[in-house]
């Protein structure tokens, strides 16, 4: 059964450009965006939703995906706010859909009308936190652009099955769990935009990336990954800005980046302005990481990320897998550690950053001994995290709703951040919209002052 005709609509953009306001703590977050044409088609909402799809999912629709959706090639389907799509997976092979972009999709929510990409409300509990129970969003070599604004995705992982693109290219063996969001793309042809976007309880990586012109910011990743995985984890060919995102709880690093897969271009990744918490610690693999992780040829920028409770503090791995040194610079992160566990790695004995002697601990990194140099975040208490608990993958917190992480008036992570460096891209040009990369602050991780 096919969609396309059903769901085909009208989609006519006279190009006059708006802003988009955000936060007043947010670093000149702007987007201009074109105005759409207030006669287009409205069609109705469907339900079991599966086949090719194609066109526009109209404001404040819900969609019920019961099959695998195909974006097709050379097509788009553009999701407008507040649409909900539920995705009916069981966390079975046979009955865990998946999105499948062959063209371009792009999910515009705004921050009062999200788009929610979940499963059924019944399935939405904390003993489902780790289930994968569908097949997330695949963009194949045919993707053009994957745009998600104001998006929330949920409970995706689901088991690799023969006919999925991502066993059938050799990325997962059928049987292992996907990834919330998997591209791939060869000599930046395609745009991935991840913006104000929460990825949360993925059984696997929320974001597995082979190349594309890649911007992630302002976003949440929230418990991605049961017993291994990152929250986003780049491979060559992905050149872009990672900046103002908020980690929390990931079974491994909250960034990665390695120049494997033998893509072009070189992977090139600006890490900066981003808050790590209690992250790393259900990687059942010893002497994998916990925050931030360079490898494998990869190169980038690295400062003001701030670290608190996890396993790792930034890895540059050992020379049998060696970034980029040459092409890479760091410094100015900002380490927090409630056990002496935690003190004794954040320069991780596995890495070579202060284990070497052309490779000295920055001198502008903040790192003290157990306890000290408190971020005060203004409403997240600091003093007695549990170890054990983070490890154990069933019993681990969830992020509470009351959580603030920004930085209260008398916090020391308020200032000495590096702002000398530019972002890879100062802004990204998508189907018609400018996002201008939000440039490096004088404050530590992802968000300025509480007042």
């Amino acid at each position: 059964m096919k969609m396309t005709n059903l769901l085909r609509s009208s989609f006519i953009a006279a190009m006059v450009f708006g802003f988009v306001a955000c936060s007043e703590n947010d670093p000149d977050p702007t987007i201009q965006e074109p105005n759409e044409d207030d006669d287009e088609e409205v069609v109705a909402s469907p339900e079991n939703m599966f086949g090719e799809v194609e066109g526009v999912w109209p404001a404040g629709s819900t969609y019920t995906i019961t099959g695998d959706v195909v974006v097709p090639e050379g097509s788009s389907l553009t999701i407008e706010e507040g649409v909900t799509v539920i995705i009916d997976g069981d966390g079975r092979q046979g009955s865990s859909p998946e999105i499948v972009v062959r063209g371009s999709l792009y999910a515009y929510g705004t921050e009062d009308a999200r788009v929610r990409f979940t499963v059924p409300e019944g399935r939405r509990t904390v003993a489902n936190t780790f289930a994968g129970l569908w097949g997330g969003f695949t963009a194949t070599e045919t993707v053009g652009d994957l745009v998600f604004e104001y998006a929330d995705i949920e409970y995706a992982g689901a088991p690799g099955e023969a006919n999925n693109p991502i066993v059938q290219e050799g990325e997962i063996s059928e049987g292992e769990p996907r990834y919330a969001i998997y591209m791939q793309d060869d000599g930046l042809t395609s745009n991935f935009i991840v913006w104000h976007t929460r990825i949360a309880y993925s059984k696997d990586d929320a974001i597995r990336l082979n190349g594309a012109k890649t911007l992630i910011a302002y976003s949440t990743f929230e418990l991605n990954g049961e017993t291994g995985g990152e929250a986003v984890n780049t491979k060559s060919g992905t050149v872009g800005d990672f900046c103002f995102n908020l980690v929390y709880g990931s079974a491994t690093n909250g960034l990665k980046v390695a120049n494997s897969k033998g893509r072009t271009p070189q992977a090139d990744n600006y890490f900066y302005n981003n808050t790590i918490v209690n992250s790393g610690w259900r990687r059942v693999q010893a002497g994998r990481g916990g925050s931030l992780n360079y490898e494998n040829g990869s190169r980038g920028q690295c400062f003001n990320n701030l670290v608190v409770n996890s396993r790792y503090g930034l890895r540059m791995v050992p020379p049998d897998d060696q970034p980029d040194l040459a092409n890479t610079e760091w410094g100015f992160q900002y380490y927090y550690g409630d056990e002496e566990i935690i003190v004794e790695e954040f320069y991780p004995s596995n890495g070579t950053i202060g284990r070497v002697e052309d490779q000295p601990r920055p001198s502008s990194d903040v790192a003290g001994g157990v306890g000290e140099n408190d971020p005060l975040f203004a409403n997240y208490t600091l003093g007695s995290f549990n170890i054990e608990a983070a490890r154990e993958g069933s019993s681990v917190e969830r992020l509470p709703s009351d959580a603030d992480f920004r930085l209260s008036a008398d916090s020391p992570a308020l200032d000495g951040a590096n702002t000398t460096f530019s972002p890879r891209y100062a802004s990204y040009e998508v189907n018609g919209k400018t996002y201008t990369t939000p440039t490096p602050q004088t404050y530590f991780g992802a968000f300025g002052p509480a007042n």
